[in-house]
């Protein structure tokens, strides 16, 4: 047409688009894995912090309580229940041990022990 002038709008070039859509990927990869490697230190700090507290809390368990304190050397101490007038202990554990010593000719005591509900003491009575 005449008279009449013909306005092109420029165009953007096709490299700078796809440079800009290359840079927010990117930027998006660099933010998740940074957010991955906060995430990581936070378990690796709350990990350490609970070995800690663990090895804090771990106590050694208090020695048991002695019923004898000088005690002789090569004597066996043998700690069973209380003895009835027709058998020597009321376990086979500890009868078989108290047999086995009388045979081999050991010289041991045997250390009596009242067992009550609210003892805690571990006797010889399971292997």
């Amino acid at each position: 047409m005449p008279g009449e002038t013909a306005v092109e709008t420029p165009q953007q070039p096709q490299s700078e688009v796809v440079e800009k859509k290359d840079i927010v990927e990117a930027e998006a990869k660099e933010a998740e894995a940074s957010e991955k490697k906060d995430e990581e230190k936070k378990e690796k700090e709350t990990a350490d912090k609970a070995k800690a507290d663990k090895a804090k809390k771990v106590k050694p368990p208090p020695p048991p309580p002695v019923h004898k304190k000088d005690f002789e050397k090569d004597v066996v101490y043998v700690y069973q229940f209380n003895r009835s007038p027709t058998v020597p202990s009321v376990s086979p554990y500890c009868l078989k041990l108290e047999s086995w010593l009388k045979l081999q000719q050991i010289k041991y005591e045997v250390g009596l022990h009242l067992l009550t509900r609210q003892d805690e003491i571990i006797t010889p009575s399971h292997p």
